[in-house]
């Protein structure tokens, strides 16, 4: 089964969000992009890398903005013709239209969904993002 991390400091929506997916992943929550990295790092170096991110942007010590740039610069580390391994979807709802665009674009995330999260958006880029099937919405 494929893995995802949530990040939310809102811990009722990480838990909403991990419901949504436990029939396609194995999904781990925390509430700060801190907490977040460390987790992420770790598998990394273990040759364990999520499959999938749900991240919130607005987060006390590690912004959303913060943590996918790491992210994106350990992924980097890849030899050129390997594309990144893990897929970053923006899940957050006090971000303007101006800020989603710009994570978007800047800080190659590969997806945006607006809180509270509607099943099926949430499910139409799963799809776009090749991580589930047609069958499986």
């Amino acid at each position: 089964m494929m893995k995802c991390l949530i990040v939310d400091d809102e811990p009722f929506c990480g838990e909403l969000l991990a419901h949504m997916l436990r029939d396609h992943f194995e999904c781990k929550t925390v509430t700060s992009g801190k907490e977040a990295w460390e987790i992420i790092e770790l598998n990394w170096r273990n040759g364990k890398p999520f499959d999938l991110i749900c991240c919130d942007l607005t987060m006390p010590h590690l912004s959303g903005h913060g943590l996918i740039r790491k992210i994106r610069a350990m992924e980097g580390t890849i030899p050129e013709s390997e594309p990144f391994p893990t897929k970053i979807l923006v899940v957050s709802g006090g971000t303007s239209p101006w800020e989603a665009g710009k994570t978007l674009l800047e800080d190659v995330a590969d997806g945006y969904i607006a809180k509270p999260c509607n099943p099926k958006e949430l499910f139409e880029l799963l799809l776009q993002n090749g991580l589930i099937e047609p069958d499986e919405i």
